[in-house]
């Protein structure tokens, strides 16, 4: 080769130069910003599946800031940088609007460009100065949600309480169209023991089961255990409020007053409630004596500071919620730091139709009788089951129906 073409190459070499350092340059930096979308996008996962997890659990009462905390908590154990980076919850997500159920986390990260500035300033022949505030923004979203698994018309809210559903003597007991649900860790959350009888749709527990009785399951082939918590689906219940205690006469008892106790001996029939308003028991207990008799139709009734109710096995109740306004199938509800216990029982010809909740209080199921339809649900910090009967949320078109408990599954990411 002669020395003016060794020439020519060295010039070609050295206009090229550039060019070949810029797309390596260039390669380098949207590789590393491609590795970071990458770590980001795991952050945003985790981030909506927290997000997704606390709403669950917290139902109504899940707050934004829940929401934003649990979700940067999580986001920041992978790539998500506290102080520079900035995530957003959005519930519904944007993507699916339509689902109530769902969680997205949108992070964003500034990335300052490295060699692709002095790239963009050559080729734009800019100053350095001029162009080196020019960044790259990167943005990732993920959506999380969960779905109803089915819907629970025994619940106990206990989270660590053994025997919280417990189910035991010689009771036989059917619910129609909807499960149990236990809340408690402990490994015999759901207690089915002696010559007890339950058939369910499904078991579900947060801990373990016990087994010794005869379980009849028609939609799932064992006890589900292991499964998330579920929120008490009446957390956003605004309670009456009680006021000062009257003594009872029921000749002349109206459903919004405040009684220090209410003893039923004979036959009573009490007036309905307005909205809003609930027989309210403030210290002592809601007794039906042997062989007493309580109508009441479109009622609630409401316990607090230590109240109680006692009802004996020979006693004739025929109770039913409201079918409309804030109280719509509300039957008893207990203050929820009143932990006085709740028994139910009655003649076989009884009814109660409505919730039963006390938030953190055992509820004794023993009567062998249950609402129209076998329209009954129980929310309570633990339940004891001895009565015959059989109910569930078969509620549709009886007064007095209130809303599903709903059992959810895992969380799951959206494609």
């Amino acid at each position: 080769m002669k020395l003016g073409n060794k020439g020519n190459v060295a010039i070609i070499t050295a206009l090229c130069l550039p060019v070949i350092v810029g797309g390596a340059a260039w390669g380098i930096e949207v590789g590393y910003w491609r590795y970071d979308q990458v770590r980001l996008q795991q952050a945003a996962d985790a981030a909506s599946y927290a997000a997704a997890v606390v709403k669950r659990m917290n139902g109504a009462s899940t707050t934004s800031d829940m929401l934003t905390n649990a979700a940067t908590a999580a986001a920041a154990a992978d790539a998500f940088v506290t102080g520079s980076d900035t995530i957003t919850i959005n519930t519904p997500s944007t993507a699916t609007p339509s689902d109530a159920n769902s969680v997205e986390a949108v992070i964003h990260r500034t990335e300052p460009p490295i060699f692709t500035t002095y790239i963009r300033c050559i080729v734009a022949g800019a100053q350095q100065s001029s162009c080196s505030n020019s960044m790259a923004v990167e943005k990732v979203s993920s959506t999380a949600s969960f779905q109803d698994a089915g819907d629970a018309c025994v619940l106990a809210l206990s989270p660590g309480a053994s025997k919280a559903a417990d189910f035991a003597g010689n009771s036989q007991l059917t619910l129609s169209g909807c499960s149990v649900m236990s809340n408690s860790l402990a490994s015999n959350a759901f207690n089915l023991q002696g010559s007890s009888i339950l058939g369910a749709p499904c078991i579900y527990s947060a801990g373990g089961a016990y087994v010794g009785g005869t379980l009849t399951l028609t939609d799932c082939a064992s006890v589900k255990t292991g499964q998330p918590p579920i929120a008490d689906p009446y957390g956003g219940l605004t309670l009456p409020t009680a006021g000062a205690p009257e003594n009872f006469n029921a000749n002349t008892a109206q459903c919004g007053h405040t009684y220090s106790a209410m003893a039923i001996k004979n036959s009573v029939t009490l007036p309905a409630c307005a909205d809003g308003q609930a027989y309210i028991i403030s210290g002592g207990n809601l007794d039906l004596n042997s062989n007493a008799v309580l109508n009441c139709s479109g009622c609630s009734f409401y316990l607090t500071n230590g109240a109680g109710v006692s009802i004996n096995g020979n006693a004739h109740l025929n109770l039913t919620a409201p079918d409309s306004g804030a109280y719509k199938g509300m039957l008893i509800m207990s203050d929820r730091s009143n932990s006085a216990a709740i028994t139910i029982n009655g003649d076989s010809t009884s009814s109660i139709t409505g919730a039963i909740y006390a938030p953190d209080a055992n509820v004794s199921y023993i009567g062998n009788f249950s609402g129209a339809s076998g329209c009954t649900q129980i929310v309570a910090l633990t339940v004891s089951w001895s009565g015959n009967t059989t109910f569930g949320d078969n509620c549709s078109g009886v007064a007095g129906a209130g809303g599903k408990i709903h059992i959810e599954s895992i969380v799951r990411l959206s494609a």
